[in-house]
């Protein structure tokens, strides 16, 4: 070898050496900016990384330019030198590419051959792809374009560092690839915070941009539900949400990458609007209807846009529903719902409406039912009637549950029977009452029936349901007076029973014993709705106020100052007696002569024309029962003080029981001139009638023999 072939040699190497050392000195530095991005921190001062490589790549190709000559024997010639430079730039040189959220995918020219031997970043934010690729058979060897694809969620106006590198030798070759995002979409904010919303309906939002990033959702109430886009719109359902109706909620829009929140767009108050509802019925709830209605109308309390299925049923004796034929308008606020034929009678029926919807896109917040009942006839709801004791000719007033029909004839369905015979009556209606007045008084102890036929009709004619009958019972005892007092009181008698023997209970001889008056007036009903506790032989007469001018004052004498039971003509009467508590203080109480008052005459001239198998005089207070003597009263009077659990004492020994002498007693004289037996009672309390006390010995003394 000559000496300049050695000398050419020998450069050439040393040249080949330097390119050795630039390319080494390339390799380094991206593999400095490989570990520090594997640390996930952005490589510093991106601009001076660039610089330089630049630097490098110039010296590295001024320097193959330098020695061309010499490199080409190295290379292979110059277009070696070319294709070198052109990987070199493919894999060295630094390249970005702006993200915009309107594409899900952002792509950037960025040739390279052979893009299968690299390798990128895959934990990132980003994930980097290749396309528009060039292969043969199955092996790409060139793509033009660089993309990249969010793998996490991106944030707006952001510059993330990728890497993409090959391994020769074990060494790592490469660059660094800057993703730089957009600024988000915006949304409008006037879907929000501005008017009461529906519920029903979807909530819009508008974005200024399309978004193919990200999905979107709305939340309120601690639920969530998914918006789905069309270009800019965003339709979020409000359903599950589960949002009532006049409510207020704190509600959101949120950005979600991957199913996950990334963010949130906007939050204000949401208001919903009222819910629709029915403001008004012709046919109130739950009513009962007793009119024949051809439709029924319901008014809202909003203009209606649509009316969902309506529906009327009833439920027949089986239990089965059965579906009324119906038809079914509406017109701003009111719904017509129209019958076929008439509705049956007397059944329960339930109106229902799905929904509703109104003008404001409301609906109602539940199904509406509405529940009637039809009614059948007039019925019956009561009766002044008592069970017994009738007032003879006491007219009888019917209550129904309905108005009757004014001009419909009333002796047509009513009657009135007196011991099962029909008898003549003025009857009169007006409103829901009939009067029936009998024309006659009703006999002592008579039946008396009010009978009703079904045909009553209402004022719409209805009729059905007016089927009644009630029986009572007319008093068992007639009322009559056996004189007057000094004032003109009447001394008023009720009789029971109409036998040959008669027991005469008398009481309030002395007016200021009114518990003796009370005890008789408690029992006169009791024995009215008792009648055949009474002996067919028996006649009983009660007398409760013998005295009724004292009765009335509440004194001892009657109205001229005279003690009645001390102005009987028995053998001992006298003028000047002894009064109770007046100890030996004489009073001119037994009158200027026996029989001196019109009460005493009054009952003297009864007791001698009736001559009572038993008499009975109530008076207050001693707890006793004296006997006068006559007849068999001391067994009498001893069984009445056994029942009532008082004291007998016979009329001989009454002396030692009182401190003070009885003359013109009505007992002593009903022994003195007529013989007839008497028991004076004398109840225990001065003020309390005992009439539990003595009810079981009152009737013994009304059931004794005759």
């Amino acid at each position: 070898m000559s000496q300049v072939e050695l000398r050419s040699q020998k450069s050439a190497q040393h040249d080949f050496a330097g390119l050795e050392a630039s390319y080494s000195q390339i390799v380094g530095e991206q593999k400095r900016q490989l570990k520090l991005q594997a640390k996930h921190t952005p490589l510093a001062s991106d601009n001076t990384a660039r610089q330089q490589i630049k630097v490098h790549i110039t010296r590295f190709l001024r320097n193959a330019w330098k020695h061309r000559a010499r490199v080409s024997l190295i290379a292979g010639g110059s277009l070696g030198i070319v294709v070198l430079l052109f990987i070199i730039s493919m894999i060295f040189l630094p390249a970005s590419l702006s993200y915009v959220f309107a594409q899900q995918k952002n792509c950037v020219s960025s040739p390279l051959i052979f893009p299968s031997v690299f390798k990128t970043d895959s934990r990132g934010t980003f994930t980097l792809s290749r396309t528009s690729t060039v292969s043969i058979g199955h092996t790409t060897i060139f793509s033009s374009m660089l993309c990249a694809t969010p793998a996490q969620s991106p944030l707006p106006s952001t510059s993330y560092i990728n890497h993409q590198w090959m391994s020769i030798a074990g060494i790592h070759i490469g660059k660094s690839i800057k993703v730089n995002t957009d600024n988000y979409p915006v949304a409008d904010e006037s879907s929000l915070g501005t008017k009461a919303i529906p519920i029903e309906k979807p909530l819009l939002f508008k974005l200024n941009i399309p978004d193919a990033t990200f999905n979107y959702a709305v939340a309120a109430n601690s639920k969530t539900s998914a918006c789905s886009k069309q270009k800019t719109t965003l339709s979020c359902s409000l359903a599950p949400l589960k949002l009532a109706y006049a409510s207020s909620y704190k509600a959101s829009l949120m950005r979600v990458f991957h199913g996950r929140v990334a963010g949130m767009v906007l939050s204000k108050n949401l208001q919903t609007i009222t819910a629709t509802a029915v403001a008004q019925t012709s046919i109130n709830q739950g009513a009962t209807v007793y009119n024949k209605p051809q439709q029924i109308t319901i008014n809202t309390n909003k203009t209606i846009t649509n009316l969902q299925p309506v529906s009327l049923t009833y439920k027949n004796a089986s239990g089965a529903t059965t579906n009324i034929s119906i038809t079914a308008s509406f017109k701003g606020q009111t719904i017509t719902v129209s019958f076929v034929s008439a509705l049956p009678r007397e059944e329960s029926f339930d109106l229902h409406i799905d929904n509703i919807t109104a003008s404001d896109d409301s609906s109602l917040e539940q199904p509406y039912n509405l529940t009637f009942t039809t009614s059948g006839g007039p019925a019956v709801t009561g009766s002044n009637i008592p069970s017994y004791g009738l007032a003879s000719g006491q007219a009888t007033v019917v209550s129904f549950d309905q108005a009757l029909n004014p001009s419909q004839d009333p002796s047509q369905f009513i009657s009135l029977l007196v011991n099962g015979a029909s008898q003549p009556a003025t009857i009169s209606m007006s409103g829901q009452r009939i009067t029936v007045q009998p024309k006659n008084s009703y006999p002592v102890c008579a039946s008396v029936t009010v009978k009703l036929t079904s045909i009553a009709q209402n004022m719409d004619g209805v009729s059905g349901n007016s089927t009644w009958s009630y029986t009572s019972r007319s008093h068992c005892y007639t009322i009559f007076n056996i004189g007057t007092s000094v004032k003109g009181r009447p001394i008023t008698a009720y009789q029971f029973g109409s036998g040959p023997s008669m027991v005469l209970y008398i009481a309030a001889m002395e007016g200021n014993e009114q518990n003796s008056a009370n005890l008789l007036q408690q029992w006169i009903p009791v024995i009215d709705a008792n009648p055949g506790k009474i002996p067919s032989y028996r006649t009983l007469v009660i007398i409760p106020q013998i005295n009724p001018d004292g009765y009335a004052a509440n004194t001892r004498l009657n109205a001229d100052g005279i003690d009645l039971n001390r102005n009987f003509p028995a053998n001992n009467w006298q003028t000047q007696v002894t009064e109770p508590l007046a100890n030996t203080v004489w009073t001119n109480d037994g009158g200027p002569n026996p029989l001196s008052e019109p009460e005493s005459q009054a009952l003297a001239s009864f007791y001698e024309a009736h001559r009572p198998r038993l008499t009975l005089t109530m008076h207050s207070y001693g707890g006793i029962v004296e006997a006068n003597d006559a007849s068999d009263s001391i067994a009498l009077g001893s069984e009445y003080a056994s029942l009532a659990d008082y004291r007998a004492i016979p009329t001989y020994a009454i002396a030692n029981f009182f401190n003070y002498t009885t003359t013109g007693a009505f007992e002593d004289w009903a022994n003195d001139k007529l013989g007839l037996p008497v028991l004076e009672v004398e109840l225990q309390s001065p003020t309390n009638d005992e009439y539990s006390r003595n009810l079981p010995a009152l009737w013994t003394m009304a059931q004794v023999s005759q």
